[in-house]
């Protein structure tokens, strides 16, 4: 089960609740369908991943009234090799989780990651700030580039690095 973060409470089928982890203390509010918890009979057990609250997994305990009653950490996780792949960059996510969790969309039992792609003022593709001029690009890949590339033609002839070699057969 997969528990997501809004900033805005749009979706009144949601309750924000606040996880505090048993590794760290880190205190995270975070929005989880309430069919989730009417459904139930009593305690759900809650799976909090990785990231979710803090850098630990643990297990959180909700009663039918939505308050935690307990937190179990969790000792020992096993992951299939894909899915250690895919988490390796999860730190890089921890600098704006906000952003990332806003482009979450939970429903049901079903997260699905949708960006939301920002553009500029004028609606189009964002124009880059640091345009770099022919020269700097023909130095930063002269090494990739052809003898025979007529756009750096002028940087190529000027270039003593290069060698022309004349093969004779």
């Amino acid at each position: 089960m997969a528990i997501t973060e809004s900033k805005n409470n749009v979706n009144t089928n949601t309750s924000k609740i606040q996880f505090i982890c048993p590794v760290c203390k880190t205190k995270k509010s975070l929005e989880i369908p309430k069919s989730v918890i009417e459904e139930a009979k009593q305690l759900i057990t809650m799976s909090i991943s990785r990231g979710l609250v803090c850098e630990h997994q643990f297990q959180a305990f909700v009663d039918k009234n939505f308050q935690v009653r307990g937190y179990q950490r969790v000792d020992f996780e096993i992951e299939n090799k894909s899915n250690q792949e895919k988490d390796s960059n999860f730190s890089n996510f921890r600098k704006n989780d906000n952003e990332l969790f806003e482009n979450l969309v939970l429903e049901g039992n079903f997260v699905k990651f949708i960006p939301k792609i920002k553009k500029t003022e004028n609606h189009k593709t964002p124009s880059y700030q640091n345009k770099m001029t022919l020269e700097e690009i023909y130095n930063e890949f002269k090494e990739f580039i052809d003898e025979d590339n007529e756009k750096f033609k002028k940087f190529i002839d000027k270039d003593s690095k290069r060698i022309k070699t004349l093969s004779v057969y």
